[in-house]
């Protein structure tokens, strides 16, 4: 067994890159011995890499470079316990996070399939909608500081010149508790569909009203449908538009 190993060598013993060992030369965990004349090269003894692996294993774990350096220079067993039980509990809080996530997204595209099923652009009909639960998310200047912006469909509300956002509140919602949460009431509601750009959405909202006799409420709500986070071309946008209807009667 050679004695020594060139940065080359020992990086490819463990199939990382070399400009990772240089990391972990820069932040002190893995010091080479020293440069071999004429070449340069960096080398370190075979013992290292015993500390080496010992790196590649926390990080597999999760932990990260500056909590590592601490740890390699004062370890023991029941220091090590302590700490892997630490990761341990670590790792489980991130599981819980990313199967979140995940319903998350399974349920969005869900949504999304079930109301693209029977979808016809030009339909204007009268709904009975159930009560639609959702988190405020505040004007346009507010609402990309805002997770839920980017995870559950997105509400528009049109009211007057003024346009705010929620979050349509999809499936179970873990974060809800964290969130006031608010609902567009149930009833009926005069339904359609833009499709296209967000700067043609008032020509939608004119035709719809202009189809119908029924006393209309004078707010509009918008669900994205297909928008800006599934589709590049804005010409292929999919809104539903509700305008409830003053009365529990009627028809278009």
């Amino acid at each position: 067994m050679k004695e020594y190993l060139r940065i080359g060598e020992l990086a490819r013993l463990f199939h990382v890159d070399v400009q990772t060992l240089r990391l972990y030369e820069e932040k002190g965990l893995l010091l080479p011995q020293g440069r071999e004349e004429g070449s340069n090269y960096r080398y370190y003894k075979f013992d290292q890499s015993y500390s080496l692996a010992l790196i590649r294993y926390l990080r597999r774990l999760g932990c990260p470079l500056s909590e590592i350096s601490g740890f390699m220079g004062q370890r023991s067993f029941t220091e090590t316990c302590s700490y892997l039980r630490h990761q341990s509990s670590n790792l489980r809080e991130q599981l819980q996070e990313l199967l979140r996530l995940d319903a998350v997204i399974q349920t969005k595209i869900a949504f999304t399939e079930q109301e693209l099923e029977n979808l016809c652009v030009e339909k204007i009909s009268v709904e009975r909608l159930d009560a639609i639960p959702y988190i405020a998310l505040g004007n346009l200047s507010e609402v990309f500081s805002n997770e839920l912006f980017y995870l559950y469909p997105t509400l528009a509300f049109y009211q007057g010149e003024e346009q705010s956002f929620g979050a349509y509140l999809i499936g179970e919602v873990p974060e809800a508790s964290q969130h006031s949460v608010h609902e567009i009431p149930a009833g009926n509601y005069l339904t359609g569909y833009h499709a296209g750009p967000y700067s043609s959405i008032w020509e939608t909202f004119t035709r719809m009203r202009s189809a119908t006799q029924l006393p209309l409420a004078e707010d509009v709500i918008c669900i994205n449908i297909i928008d800006q986070f599934v589709e590049v071309n804005p010409q292929n946008y999919i809104t539903k538009i509700l305008i409830r209807i003053l009365d529990d009667g009627g028809s278009i």
